[in-house]
This record gives structure tokens, C-alpha cells and sequence, in this order.
């Protein structure tokens, strides 16, 4: 299994596309860091407007964590797709180029041949999520200086800086967990498909489908809201709020981590039963 894992990992960078992702976040990020730089002063006087009047504020507010703050909010949009790009790829990929039958001629099991294409792209989708810690807060310290993070939720959080950073790892985590079930999701419609393109559409297509339900609160969608994945795939905010609400963040762990487990099963039961053409 080893041996296979490391084959695809060979395989993997060796496209192109496999850098797509890291190039996406270090240019989104870049900018968001320089416009925080250059703007941010402006920006946070503009949304903090109302609570000047009522609250002093001291300190310099625009700082790495601030700033790693907005660059959370803005990149979750972001991250799904760069996921399902690379996921999506994986098994479709092979049947887009008609590869399929010489590696099904080799010694080795339909299963742990699809388990080290799944385990691949999930360790991706790791490596994503750490650029992006590394690119958030270790290169944004070239531009900022640690300091106290006020977050504006339902509640007004200010958070001393001593109290900030295992938040962030925390958040991270959680967001790489949140990005591991639409990676599996890519993956499972990547063995149904025979082009990159149409894995990625039919993932983003169920994101938007199930966010526009729940954004509209749908009456009769309402007794499956708990269990879409949908739901729970911006709780890493959860970490940001005071207190922190553990029942609920060890609920959503665990209703990702159970689809993550099905759309794989899903995955192998459609792989093991494919006819296999190209």
C-alpha cells in the first residue's frame, strides 16, 4: 500500500493541475495581506464605526491574527474548489487519458488501488490547508505584528493575543476535516465520471444546492439539515467564539467524519463494479 500511495504521489505532481491550488492561495492570500497593509486602518475604522462611539479602542488592532482572521473568511469560499479540482482528477483522470486498463493489469486489488488514489487526495487537500497556515501566519508576519483579535459574530469577542494562536490551529484543523468530506465527495463522482470537468461541476453543484437550502431555510428540508455536511462546513467560526460551544463543534467532527467514511465506501462500491473501457 505504501508502494502504491507513493506512485501517486508521483503521479500527482507530475500534472499541472496539482499546483493550481498552491498557486491560488499564495496570489489570494499575497493580496490580501498587502491590501490589509496598505487599507486595513481604514477598513476596520469603517466596520468598527458604530463601536467607537460606545467602546475604546486601544492597540494596534490590524495584526497577524486580524488579518489571518479575514483571509479564513475569504479562502473558505475559495478552498472547495481548489479541493474538487485535484480530487475530482484522480480516478477520472485516469479514464481521460486511457490508463485505466494497464494499471488494472497489474497485481494489485481494485480496492487498494482506489484507497491509495483516496488516501493521495486527501493528504492534498492536507497539504492545502497547511500552505495556507504557513502563507497566514508565517508569512504574514513579514507584515504584521502579533496583537489582541477582535472578532464581530453574533457577539462582540476581543481575545487577548496569549489566547489567539491555539484558535487558529484549532480553526485550521477543523477547516481540514470540513475539506476532507468535499474532497470525498469529488473523489466519489471522479468514479462515475470519465472527465476531470464533470466531478468538479457536480460537486460544486450539490455545495450550491444544499447552501442555497439552508440559506433559505426551506421548511421541509429542515429534519436533514443536521446531518448535510453543508451545514456544518463553516463551524471552524465555533473556535472564535466565547464561551466555545464543545458539544456542538465534537457533533460536527463527527457527522463530517461519517460522511467522509460513506462517500469512500460509496467510492469502492462503484470502482470494484466498474466496467472499465479505456
Amino acid at each position: 500500500m505504501t508502494n502504491l500511495i507513493r506512485i501517486e504521489f508521483d503521479k500527482l505532481f507530475r500534472r499541472g493541475i496539482t499546483y493550481i491550488g498552491f498557486a491560488a492561495i499564495l496570489l489570494i492570500v499575497l493580496v490580501i495581506q498587502v491590501g490589509m497593509f496598505v487599507e486595513g486602518k481604514k477598513l476596520l475604522d469603517f466596520l468598527i464605526k458604530s463601536l467607537s462611539d460606545v467602546f475604546m479602542l486601544e492597540g494596534n488592532l490590524i495584526n497577524i491574527y486580524t488579518v489571518s482572521y479575514v483571509v479564513l473568511n475569504s479562502l473558505w469560499i475559495h478552498i472547495p474548489v481548489l479541493v474538487a479540482i485535484v480530487a475530482g482528477d484522480m480516478v477520472s483522470g485516469e479514464a481521460g487519458r486511457g490508463t485505466f486498463r494497464l494499471l488494472i493489469t497489474r497485481p494489485v486489488s481494485r480496492t487498494k488501488l482506489l484507497t491509495a488514489k483516496y488516501i493521495t487526495a486527501q493528504a492534498y487537500t492536507a497539504m492545502l490547508i497547511l500552505f495556507l497556515v504557513f502563507m497566514s501566519l508565517g508569512i504574514g508576519k513579514l507584515f504584521f505584528e502579533p496583537g489582541d483579535m477582535i472578532v464581530l459574530m453574533e457577539t462582540i469577542n476581543i481575545f487577548d493575543a496569549s489566547d489567539v494562536l491555539w484558535r487558529f490551529m484549532a480553526a485550521y484543523s477543523y477547516g481540514m476535516v470540513s475539506m476532507w468530506v468535499v474532497s470525498g465527495l469529488a473523489f466519489l463522482f471522479s468514479t462515475r465520471a470519465s472527465n476531470s470537468l464533470g466531478p468538479v461541476v457536480a460537486s460544486m453543484s450539490v455545495l450550491i444546492l444544499f447552501s442555497i437550502i439552508s440559506n433559505f431555510s426551506i421548511g421541509i428540508f429542515d429534519p436533514i439539515k443536521p446531518y448535510r455536511f453543508t451545514t456544518y462546513l463553516s463551524g471552524w467560526q465555533l473556535f472564535f467564539a466565547e464561551p466555545l460551544d464543545w458539544k456542538a463543534i465534537t457533533n460536527a467532527l463527527l457527522i463530517m467524519t461519517a460522511h467522509i467514511t460513506v462517500f469512500y465506501l460509496a467510492a469502492l462500491y462503484i470502482f470494484r463494479n466498474k466496467d472499465i473501457q479505456s
